[in-house]
Parts: structure tokens; sequence; C-alpha cells
């Protein structure tokens, strides 16, 4: 993760120093949710309602051998307090994609499950809905066919004043039920069976649905039509030998986002990869220039009946088949169509004036999936209004947001890969690289943008009543390893005001987190948390760390934390050794300009994670500097929790220096190219010494560890630290090739 403050540690054992680039303020209300955050939702009160998901205490874990999954909602108020938190199941692998508030204020969810139908039991569509508070279930239930052969996903949910609920997702099911006098009826197959499988090969397509309210509780609607959309010609299909084994490639489209205006009238976007999708006459894009595995995007409006097409057009090349390449469409009040998504085509439609107009390729180091766009066709689908890109992305897996306001500005949450790609509002907040940005309607300027702490947001936005947004994160699969709890952000627009924490960060992993360990070395990111400009690192009379910088103190449930740093927008601290047996503590930041909200977090034990990796000879380890083979490595580390012997907060080690209480072990791996792709292997090694440098901080330990030589560096090797239970983050190391 890449920040426009730099936080450099010379670590050579004698120089810590961190480096912070002074920004703009902007008032907050940050709050933690349960699980993996996916959507959010408003209703007219300004009431959030957010959506998560997963395996409570076990992370993003393999699904195997876990129990079913559980389904959170996280009700807040309008001032971003949380009202409720609702845990429930619904089946056996719920995985929630969207949201929507009805008219009556019942809360929608929408996404996939496994059905409870005797034998093999398809993957189909799910839905629930639950009431106003967002804390009664008055409805679970599925959506889709029986067959085993192919799986229904919902990946987007719509109502029309009317009450009338829209659903748009993809199946594969032979009798996925559709209305007569559909625009598609029916899903054909491809021949028999691929050897080994059980059913016939098919393509997969597209689905609409609309659903009328009915009388009944079981289901709480009717159908008012429900059609298919896609096509069944490949690109470059496979050559097929006389074995009579093979099948051809098979195309896929879905519709993964919905819109729908006050006449009923459904527009749905997704990606496809069917040579043949449907588009219409004088539409802006009909050749379809994607391939196998890079889809075009495409966007439909079909009409009120579902019977037909109003138009439909392609779009250009979005991202890998195999992930979503849209995060959002929106319908602006002449019917224009707005759209956000992950494209890796240099050659996608840009317009001219665009605010990007070239792609950009990441800064070197950092991985990427393509960059972000945002685009607007007009209310006929014939013309490109405007068409930009917009930063590198982080993630396909959560492509950029998107949500339009009453004036028609463009919202977009993005989590980037570069920071430095994107173009911002002058004088923006910058905080690392979770984007927040306003656009022109036109798409000729950016009106605002923040860059907010990592993982703190890109996942999902919605605008509220009020004029203020509100953001969650992180963003699924992107580069944050296991995560059990997710970040809910509220932001008023306006003037920015007040002593506001956007997020608490391990200082050395670069990412939000909701909890601690006795020791740590923490980053707050915020407003007004400090003097303008910034104060390093002082010495109290006592000969330790001083807890009051600039006028800045951080109480940690009464305890004042040694702090490293205090500036403006960020406080860098350690995290005081009395919080140790404590579940829950409460933290407050207090300034010349007032006091923050008080935050709660969690305590662990030991959350360790690694600063530096060090060669014998106090380098840093780098491509460039490789550590010899067989030869002693040095990890600078934070978050191992208690020490023995004990000592005060803010205590410069002596000789000997302090160890940790609990074991410790370091973790190489190295992964090496196999026929089928790379094998993942590792080895467990005992630290040679893990204590503190004299010198320094009691809190910065050294753990000093010898390469195995038979480590294979050969594709990549990393190194991670175990402390007790808890293990960190995978760093990267670098060894030389033995003679």
């Amino acid at each position: 993760m890449v920040y426009e403050r730099r936080q450099i540690f010379l670590l050579a054992a004698a120089l810590l120093a961190l480096s912070i680039a002074t920004v703009r303020a902007q008032q907050s209300n940050l709050s933690y949710v349960p699980l993996n955050p996916c959507c959010i939702a408003v209703d007219a009160k300004g009431n959030n309602f957010i959506v998560s998901s997963g395996w409570p205490g076990y992370g993003e874990l393999p699904y195997i051998y876990l129990p079913p999954p559980t389904i959170s909602v996280t009700k807040m108020d309008s001032s971003g307090n949380i009202l409720s938190v609702f845990p429930f199941q619904a089946g056996a692998g719920d995985l929630p994609a969207a949201a929507a508030v009805d008219p009556l204020g019942n809360l929608w969810i929408v996404g996939s499950t496994v059905s409870m139908s005797p034998g093999n039991a398809p993957t189909v569509g799910l839905i629930v809905k639950l009431d106003s508070t967002g804390t009664h279930l008055l409805y679970t239930g599925t959506f889709g066919g029986l067959d085993p052969g192919g799986a229904t996903v919902i990946d987007a949910i719509a109502f029309d004043p009317g009450g009338n609920l829209y659903l748009a997702g993809s199946t594969g099911q032979l009798d996925f039920p559709v209305t007569p006098g559909a625009f598609i009826t029916k899903i054909p197959t491809a021949g028999p069976a691929p050897l080994g499988a059980k059913y016939p090969g098919r393509p997969e397509y597209a689905f609409i649905a609309k659903l009328t309210p009915a009388s009944q509780t079981i289901p709480p609607y009717t159908p008012a039509y429900s059609t298919l959309l896609g096509g069944q010609q490949v690109v470059d299909p496979l050559p097929c030998p006389n074995s009579g084994s093979c099948y051809p490639l098979l195309p896929g489209t879905a519709a993964t986002m919905l819109a729908v205006d006050s006449n009923g009238v459904a527009t749905v976007s997704g990606t496809t990869s069917a040579a043949d999708f449907p588009v219409t006459p004088g539409a802006f894009q009909t050749q379809f220039q994607g391939g196998d595995n890079t889809p075009d995007v495409f966007v439909t409006r079909l009409n009120a009946q579902g019977t037909g097409l109003v138009w439909s057009t392609l779009l250009g090349e979005g991202g890998n088949i195999s992930l979503p390449s849209l995060g959002g469409m929106a319908l602006d009040s002449g019917g224009n169509v707005v759209v956000a998504g992950i494209t890796l085509d240099p050659s996608f439609p840009i317009s001219s004036g665009a605010i990007q107009a070239q792609f950009a390729a990441p800064q070197a180091g950092a991985y990427s999936p393509g960059n972000g766009f945002v685009a607007k066709l007009d209310s006929t689908g014939v013309k490109l209004l405007f068409s930009t890109f917009y930063g590198v992305t982080q993630s396909q897996s959560a492509p950029p947001a998107l949500r339009l306001d009453a004036q028609g500005d463009i919202w977009i949450a993005e989590s980037l890969a570069d920071p430095s790609s994107v173009v911002l509002h002058p004088n923006s907040l910058v905080l690392g690289s979770a984007l927040i940005a306003e656009l022109a309607p036109d798409g000729s300027s950016v009106l605002f943008s923040e860059l907010l702490p990592d993982g703190v947001a890109g996942q999902d936005l919605v605008l509220n009543p009020d004029g203020s947004l509100t953001v969650i994160g992180p963003p699924r699969v992107a580069g944050f390893g296991p995560i059990s709890n997710g970040f809910a952000l509220r932001l008023p627009r306006g003037t920015p005001t007040g002593v506001s924490i956007l997020g608490v960060a391990d200082s050395a992993a670069n990412a939000v987190t909701v909890t601690v360990a006795p020791g740590e070395y923490v980053s707050i990111y915020g407003t007004g948390l400090g003097p303008a400009t910034g104060i390093g690192m002082q010495i109290d009379s006592n000969g330790r760390v001083a807890s009051s910088l600039g006028g800045t103190q951080v109480s940690i449930d009464g305890v004042f934390a040694p702090l490293i740093y205090a500036a403006q927008n960020q406080i860098n601290m350690l995290v005081p050794y009395e919080i140790a047996g404590s579940t829950q503590v409460n933290m407050t930041i207090t300034t010349d300009a007032g006091m923050s909200q008080i935050l709660p977090l969690h305590v662990v034990a030991a959350q360790p994670n690694i600063f530096a990796v060090l060669n014998s000879d106090g380098s840093l380890n780098s491509p460039s500097n490789p550590a010899s083979p067989g030869a002693t490595v040095s990890m600078l580390v934070s978050g191992a929790g208690a020490l023995n012997p004990s000592l005060p907060d803010g205590t410069i080690a002596t000789s000997p220096a302090p160890t940790p209480a609990l074991a410790i072990e370091a973790n190489f791996s190295y992964s090496v190219f196999q026929i089928f792709g790379y094998g993942l292997y590792g080895e467990n090694v005992t630290p040679t010494y893990a204590g503190g440098i004299p010198g320094m901080v009691i809190d910065l330990l050294r753990v000093d560890v010898p390469v195995p030589a038979t480590l294979n560096c050969s594709a990549s090797c990393s190194i991670g630290i175990e402390v007790g239970n808890a293990g960190s983050s995978a760093t990267g190391l670098s060894v030389a090739a033995a003679n």
C-alpha cells in the first residue's frame, strides 16, 4: 500500500523516523461492523443498513468444514450511531451481494445460497426481507431452478415507486423460471457432458426479473416478468478432435448492475463473452471487441414488459471473465446511464477532454488488475457522452462503486493500487489509497476528492438524504488478509471541522484495524488530531517517550499513550502495556481544538507485523541487496504483546533488553514452479534472538533468524512472524542464489 505520507524506519538498530504530509481536514463518524461488509442501503430517514457476511471467528478461511456462514445487518442512524446488529443464517452457503430499501422502509437483501432441495444442491439466488428495524426476518427464499448442473446468482436489486421489485444476475440452470413472451426464454445446451462431468455444458446467461408485491407472505411477490439475456457464440472456439470427449468453449453473460426509472423500465449492465450478445441497430458499439477471457461491458434497456429491448450496446473490454468488471450504474434525470468499472484495455473508448485520458500503469512493485473507468451513455444508447479512465485499481473483486446525487454529480468509491495515478481536487485529504471522489455530471472535472486510510473504504457507498455519504470497507480480496470486521465511515459534506478519527492502523501493516495489542505501534488518521506542523518524539523528565506532543494526548481507557509523532492528520503512538488482559478499550484524542469521538477497540494478546527485514550487516534487505544463503536476517517487529520483564510505557531499552512473554517463531515460505502452476512450501525456524533493541523504545523488537539453507527463492520468498497464536502478514525476502 502506498501513502502520500512516507513512514521510513531507518533501522540500522539506531534510528526510527517518520515523515508525514500535512493535508486538509474532514469531519466524520467511524464505526465498526461485524464480518466482511458487502453493501449498504439507506432509508428515507437517512438510516444506513450495512450488510456483512462470513464466519465469526474464522475470518475468510476456506469454506470446507466450516459451519454455515452468517449474514449480519448493522443499522446506523443519521448521525452514524449504531442502533442494532442482527446476525442470522438463511441457508447453507449465504453470500449477499446487494441490498435495497422498499417504499415501505423494509430491507431486502439478495445474493446466492446453496439450495436445500433433495439430491444434488445447486447454488441459487437468495432473497431476504427484513422489517424497517433490520432486526426481524419477514421472508427468506430462493430464486432459480432445481437444475444441479448450473447455478443462479442474484447480483443486483432495485425498486420502482410502486414497490415492484427488480432483480438481475446470472444463471446456467436449464430450468431457470422465465415467463411466457420473455425476450429470451431458454438457455441452449452445448452438446454432451465434458469428460468426467455429469451434466451437459451450457453457456451462462444474464437474467432480469420483475416481481410484484403480493398479499401472500410466502413468497411476498408474484412474477411480472422474467427473461434471459445473452448469447452462445464464442470468438475463438476450442478445436474439438474426434475423440468425442471434449466440448466447445462456452460464453458467459452476467448482469451485475440494475437501475429502474419511474415508469418501471429496467436498465442493466454487466459483462459478456458472447460474440452474438444482442445489440440494437445504431447503438454506440455493435461489434464485440473482447475475447474468451476478456469480456465486453454491455448496457441494455428492456421494455416495461420484459419482452424486448428498447436499446442495447456494448461499451468496451472489461476485466477478467472470472471477476466482476462493474461496480456501479445509475440513471440521471434525463435517462442517461452512468457506469463505473475496471478495464484491462488501454484502447477502452475514452472521450476528448477526459479527466484521465491515458491508461495508467502502476508504480514499480504495485500490482493492479487494470484501470478504473467512468462513462456516461445517452438515454438512447447511441452516443457516448463522456468516458474517462480513473486511477489504477487495487482489486477487480471490488470495482469502483458509483452513486449520483440530486444534482447529477457522480460519486465514486474505489481502492487504488497506486494513489499517485488518480486526478485529485486541489487540497484533497491524502491519507492512504481508499478513494472517494465527486465528478461533474459531464465528466469534465473533479469537484471533490480524498484518499482515506487503506481499507476503510472502497467496497460500497451511499448518498444520504442530508447530503452526507457513507462508505464501507475493506474491499473483498484486496490484499488485507483475513477479515473479521469491517468499517463504516459517515462523512458529512461541507467545511471540515472538529477532531475526528478516520482510521486506526497498525503502523507496520499500513492497513486499518479494529484490534490493538499491548506495545503495538499504531497510526491514527483523521482531522484536527494535532498541531499544523508535526512534532516528533520527545523524551520526558523520567527518560521515557512523552505522552503529550503539541497539546495532543491519546487516552486508552484513561492511560495516556506514548506518542511518536503528532500532526494535524496523523498520530503515531505506542499502545500502553496496561491494556493486557482487557478485551475492549475506549480511545479518545484530546487536542487544543477539542476532543474526538470515543472509539472502541478490541484487544488481542499479540498482533505482530514486520517493519523491515535487515541483512546480517544491518542493511535493508531488498531485491538489489539480498541476504546470503544461510545468513542471519533480522526482522523489526511491532505488536508482540507483553514483555518480560514488564517495564513502564515508553521505556528506552537497555542491555539486557526485555523479551516477548509469548513464544515466537519465524515462518519462511517460497513457491516453486510446477507443471500445473506454483507449489507453495514453508519452513518454521526458532529465532536465535527475540527482544528489544538497546537505545530504542522497548516496543520495537528485533528478531534474528538464520535463513534455511534449503530455502528455494528461484520464484519468490517471504518471511512472517508468529507470536503466540497470532501471525503477521508475510513480507518479501530476497536471498541470493547459492553458488
